[in-house]
Order: C-alpha cells, then structure tokens, then sequence
C-alpha cells in the first residue's frame, strides 16, 4: 500500500518537486527490519512510478537510505534528495514515510515509446519434486500466464503476446536460431527465455513440548532469466531473480496456483515483486532498441512488412530496410554484415499488425526480399 503527495517548492527562479510517499508492509515472525525494507521500498518506488521515473534502482536507494539513516543521499541523478521522514509502528504492520526530489529522466531515443513484444514458451522447472509440496502441477504455465498479466499491469510499453505451450531448454550453440524461430511464431522482436530454479520448502520442525502446532514453514523462489533479440538471436540480458516466503501449507495441500487466490498468497506477492523488477529491467534494456519487423511478402514493388498499428505504425511513417549476412574473415571468425537498402520506405496502409509499405521516391523496392529486415527508428 502506498499513498503519495505532491509538494511544490520554488527555488530561485526554478521549481524543485518534491514527491512524498507512504509504504507499509507486514511484520511477519517478528522480523521487523524486512518489514521496514519492505515498506520503504514500497513507498520509494510509488514515487518514480507517479514522477515518470524508472524504478531499476529502487532496492539500491532503499538498501542506502536505511544503512546510512542519513537525511539525503546522492543517487544517479534522477532522485537528487531522499530522506526518511518517519516510520510508525503498529501491531503487525509498519508505515514508513519518504520525501524523494526526482527528476524524471527525459527521453533517450525515439524509441523510448514504441511497444515492445515478445515471445517465451512455459518456463522450464529445473526440478519438479519441488512441485510435490502443495501439488503445483501446473506451476510452470501458471508462472508464464501469470507473468504475461503482471507486463499488462505494469507498463503500457512492454507485451507478451505469445506464449508458446511446452517449456524449452536451450544449448548455447542453438540459441540464436531458437530464438530466431519463437519470434517468428509469435510475429514479435524480442523472446524470452526462463527457467525457475529452487521451489523447495524448508520447514522447521515443531518443538516436542508444542507437538500438536504446526511446523513453521518457508519457501524458496529463483529464476534465470534470458532476453533475446528475436530477429538476429543475439542476446540482450541476463540475470537470475530469487526470493523466499512464508509458507502456510502443510505437504499435503492441494493448491490451484491457476487460481487468483493463489497468487494473492504471500508466496505469490513475493513472486510478484520478482517479477516487477524483471519488468523493469528489461523495459530499460530495451527503450532504445529500434522498433523492427520483417518483410513479409513482395509484390510489384508493393512490400507487406510485420509492423501496423499495434507497433503504432501509421500511413506516412517512413522506415528503412535492410538484410544482414554473415561473413567470415580469414582466420575464421563470423561477423554479421548489415547491407541497407538505398532510400526511405513509406508506410501507404496500416492494419493490425502488419503495414504495406512503398520506395519513398521510385515507388518500387528492387532486389528486397522476404524475410529482410525493416526498422522504424
């Protein structure tokens, strides 16, 4: 939960804008200095979301902000001053209050805007005893669907439109055709590829003298996350995500995680938040990757490219085309040439998702072919 205020304070001639925020979080087993990091985290990232500002540094600042208790510290230079104005304690939750001076980074590229698609397939689960515990069957296509909702929620430039219905493990020799492949299934520029890790659930075991409660229980959550370039293969990012949550179940539970019920468990929320700072690292990877499809077909001069209005492509927009191949040099290392064709290429209709497009000047496109590359820059 997060509230936030607004304060306006001139300075000089200039007006400095302080954003205010409260966060709160669960005290759970006592362990109040999370809740305190929760809460703080929580409010800190309430404030660049309302500012305009990205959110991949809120755990840095947060982390800061309680390890020096200092009224302000520096930052990357889109929150000038933060301070930790008060925190309240209550019986089971906390209320913490920051006051962050941001300035929301301005746009880097042209492409900030464009939406971003992508492809993935049902993540791989590396270990499925881990899945016993709580019958979480389905975890791996509930995770995906569930993923898929969060980019929706979360941002209005980053999509997951196709899911493909089998899990994928991938060689790294085969990687970059393999993600060639999804993207084209999916009609998207960007693929990613996942695999969840530890699932298990650690459990204490009840104290003899208190045999008949039951056992205190946590559970375990990492996943390996892979973002490619869908139309050339290369790979854009890489990290692995894990956190861990109460676990209230006993092993003999049957749990639905298809369900909204479960992924408004704490072990859902905790899942959720992984998720959230996935979303916006990959939302700062890919802002300035230009928006890209492919030739689809050529007729005449006439070319149908895989970009329309859901990549806000518009009649009149101008695009570029070009065709990559590979090239070896004599000691036998592989380079990707890029071979741009001469001139713009205009958009003459646009439909859902795919555009017929024209040579600006001569009207015909010689020697384009399927599958070359167009790019909106």
């Amino acid at each position: 939960m997060a509230l936030i205020c607004l304060v306006l304070l001139p300075v000089g001639q200039t007006y400095a804008v302080w954003y205010e925020a409260k966060g709160q979080a669960v005290i759970q087993k006592g362990n109040k200095q999370k809740a305190r990091r929760d809460a703080t985290e929580e409010a800190l990232k309430q404030a660049l979301l309302f500012a305009g500002a990205s959110v991949n540094s809120v755990q840095q600042l947060t982390n800061g902000l309680l390890k020096s208790e200092s009224i302000t510290i520096s930052s990357t230079g889109e929150v000038e001053q933060l301070e930790l104005v008060d925190e309240v304690w209550h019986a089971d939750y906390v209320t913490v209050t920051v006051r962050a001076d941001i300035f929301a980074r301005g746009k880097t590229c042209s492409a900030s805007d464009y939406p971003k698609q992508f492809a993935t397939s049902y993540f791989m689960v590396e270990n499925r005893q881990h899945l016993l515990d709580g019958k979480l069957d389905n975890f791996e296509q509930a995770f995906t669907r569930e993923l898929a909702r969060q980019m929706a929620v979360q941002t209005s430039t980053l999509s997951l439109p196709f899911i493909a219905p089998y899990t994928t493990q991938w060689a790294a020799p085969t990687a970059a055709e393999n993600a060639r492949e999804l993207a084209r299934q999916g009609n998207t520029q960007f693929v990613i590829i996942g695999r969840l890790g530890d699932l298990s659930v650690h459990r204490e075991p009840s104290s003899a003298l208190a045999f008949w409660k039951q056992e205190d229980a946590s559970r375990y959550f990492s996943m390996d996350i892979t973002v490619f370039d869908g139309l050339n293969g290369g790979e854009l990012f890489h990290r692995t995500y894990t956190t861990q949550s109460d676990w209230p179940f006993d092993r003999f539970s049957d749990l639905d995680s298809l369900s909204a019920s479960f992924w408004h468990t704490d072990y859902g929320n905790a899942i959720k938040k992984e998720m959230g700072s996935f979303i916006a690292d990959i939302k700062e990877v890919t802002a300035c990757q230009p928006l890209t499809g492919r030739v689809l077909s050529t007729s005449n001069g006439n070319l149908t490219v895989s970009l329309g209005r859901d990549n806000e492509v518009m009649p009149n927009d101008e695009l570029y085309i070009y065709r990559t191949m590979e090239v070896i040099d004599s000691r036998g290392q592989r380079y990707l040439q890029y071979n741009v064709y001469p001139g713009v290429f205009t958009v003459e209709q646009a439909y859902g998702s795919t555009s017929s497009v024209r040579h600006k000047d001569t009207g015909f496109a010689i020697n384009v072919q399927e599958n070359d590359f167009v790019i909106k820059k």
